[in-house]
Parts: structure tokens; sequence; C-alpha cells
């Protein structure tokens, strides 16, 4: 199999792509050309407020219980689930029907997409659990309590005051791409989770610009911080092909959507970053004489290879039934079954090494981005 690599250089007065044999070239970007961005660190937040009204409300963000008739068991144990979603239809349908959407109603390729965290890491919804009663415990509960001389309990001091810790922060993104551009757009807010009210803290707007394009689409961002030698990376996941017959794609969006947008990254702290999003954001900074790495792991999707041992095709399964005394019908469940059996997608886990350092001698920074296959081809079946 041979090596996918691409390299791009971005420095300033650099005027050509060094390149192997293997490489792509791409158009180079002077440092300074790159957009001018804030730093990716949040303002501040303001006190924690004691409760939030149910009928204030934060744009974007959504929050929801499930029915109450699918909630019995947990009200009865004194705690609740609280899910919160970037979509007001998707929160009223898990308000009334207790479903929870696809993470991905479309296979379009997602110029648009809003991600939730709330300190962990980015997912199209969040998901919240809290006590609103002390929990009753069993009597073999109790009775390992008195085991260890913890039981009776110290009686607890009623408040009428809902306790903090029902008060979440959430951060929303809402990514936008256009052409060789994407705009990353944030919002902080509070979440009660008592009252399901929400109130704004902040928001603010980073836009960037594409550096390098690796397989299926699979995009670079970049941006400059006003201060000092660091840059800000966005990294997109691979875009799903289109499936051999257009009657497949919905079913392929179901089952590889979520292993398309899940990403995963090493930090120059040696700190794992992880997504389910569809991309992962961060920071390099560069200083005479130093720099920094980071690696991003995505899944690539491959044409169908001409290895024997990749299965065989719907055509050679039904031989086995030829000469059977069945009728059409039959006849075609059973070319639907092994259709559906027989479907997958070839696909490799793909490496994007960024890094960003600055000689001594030179006045600006450098950018290198290269894309390398990092395993064995496998097929995912959907």
């Amino acid at each position: 199999m041979r090596t996918l690599t691409l390299s791009l250089l971005v420095a300033a007065g650099l005027g050509a792509v060094v390149a192997s044999p293997d490489t792509a070239l791409a158009d180079t970007i002077p440092f300074s050309n790159l957009p001018v961005a804030k730093p990716f660190t949040r303002v501040e937040p303001p006190p924690v407020p004691d409760k939030i009204p149910a009928s204030e409300r934060a744009d974007g963000i959504f929050p929801a219980i499930a029915p109450l008739a699918q909630r019995k068991l947990t009200d009865e144990r004194g705690f609740h689930y609280v899910q919160v979603f970037t979509s007001e239809q998707d929160a009223q349908t898990f308000a009334t029907s207790g479903s929870t959407p696809s993470t991905t109603p479309s296979g379009e390729p997602q110029a648009t997409r809003t991600c939730l965290t709330s300190g962990g890491s980015l997912s199209p919804r969040l998901s919240f659990y809290y006590s609103f009663r002390p929990i009753n415990p069993s009597p073999q509960s109790i009775a390992i309590l008195k085991r260890q001389g913890q039981w009776p309990l110290p009686p607890v001091k009623p408040s009428k005051e809902p306790p903090k810790d029902t008060i979440r922060t959430i951060h929303l993104e809402r990514l936008v791409q256009s052409g060789d551009s994407a705009t990353l757009e944030t919002t902080e807010a509070f979440l009660d989770l008592q009252t399901l009210g929400t109130r704004f803290i902040s928001k603010s707007s980073t836009k960037l610009v594409k550096v390098a394009t690796g397989p299926n689409s699979l995009g670079v961002y970049a941006a400059r911080e006003e201060k000092g030698a660091a840059s800000q990376f966005l990294v997109t996941n691979p875009e799903l092909p289109p499936p051999p017959e257009e009657s497949d794609r919905q079913a392929q969006v179901q089952q590889l959507q979520s292993v398309a947008n899940r990403l995963l990254a090493q930090m120059p702290s040696g700190v794992s970053s992880e997504t389910g999003c569809g991309y992962l954001r961060f920071s390099l900074a560069a200083k005479p004489g130093g720099g920094q790495m980071a690696t991003v792991l995505a899944t690539a999707f491959l044409p169908p290879g001409n290895d024997p041992e990749g299965g065989n095709t719907d055509e050679d399964n039904m031989s086995r039934f030829e000469g059977q005394d069945m009728n059409e019908d039959q006849l075609k469940m059973i070319r639907e079954m092994l259709h559906r059996q027989n479907r997958s997608q070839r696909a490799r886990t793909v490496a994007v090494n960024l890094s960003f350092s600055q000689l001594e001698t030179e006045p600006a920074p450098l950018l290198s981005v290269t894309f390398g296959w990092a395993g064995r081809d496998q097929q995912l079946h959907f």
C-alpha cells in the first residue's frame, strides 16, 4: 500500500513546498497572512446563581427530561437525568416520547455543526444526573452502614434553596465552514438542572483559514494569535463517501457516521483529547529555538480493494441457492438479506501530524502539516 503523505510548510518569506516523491503539493500561506484570532480562553464566568427561572433561555441550548411515565423508577429513587440538545425540536421530542434523535440526521457533508461540552469532550448532546431528595438506603445498605458504625446517618438540615451543584456551566460551539474558511462561534451559559432554565454568560467568534486537506476532505484550519508566536488549529473529520448503491446511504450514515465523527488527538502536554462531534481544536505555541507538536487520528474511507479475502459478492452468495425450489419473492428476500450482510466500507486510520516551531535565525514560526497512514485496512460493516 502506497503511503499517503502531504506536507505544508508555512513561514514568512518561504516560497515553495519541500516535498518527497509521495508528497502532494500545496500553496504556502505566510504566517502573517493567517487571520488573527483571540486565544482559546474562556471568559471568567460571573458568580454561580442560586436559581435560574424556567422562563429564562440562552440561545441554542435546550434542556429536557423524559416524560413522567419513563422516569418513574428514577423519580422513586430521588434523581433525574437531564438531556441537553442543540435543537429545540430534538428537546421537545425527548420530553414527549423519551427518544433521542440520531446524532447525524443526514449523510450530506456537514457545513455547520453545533456541539456541547461541560468540561469534557465535545458531543452533539449532553446528559446530567442530579439528586432532588435524599436517597433512602435499602435494608441491606443499612445493615452494612451499621457494621461500619455509620448508622443512623446524621440529620440533614432542610434547605429551602436548591443546592448550587444543580447549576452547571454549558459551553456551546457552532462551526460554520464556507469554502477555505471556517468560523467557530462559542457561547457560555449556566444551566439550572432543577428548573431547566438557562442563563447567557458570554459569546465569542474565531475565524480560521484552511491550510491543508487530507483524504475524504479532512480539513486542517489555522489562525494566529495577535500577541506572541502561537497558532490555533481546527481539524475536521473525513467525510463518508457515497455507497455503491444509493439505497444503502441511510444505513451507512446510521452505522458509520459516528466512526467518521470520532477524532483523537495527542497534545504537546501528553494529554489526550477526544471528540465525537466531527472536529477538534487546540493551540500550539512556538518561540525562537523551540516549538510544539500534536497528532490527530481519524478514520479515512477508501475505495473497495482487490483483496481476494475481502469477502464474496452478492452474486457469489446467491449461487448457493441456485436450483432450489423458490419463488421470486423468496429469492428477492434472500438477496436483500445477503446484501445487508455483505455490504461494508473499507477504512484505515490516518494520522495528521502538526508541528509549529521557529528557528532562531527565522523571523516567523514554521507550520508543518503531514498526513500518513497509521494502521492496516479494515472493513466496517453497515
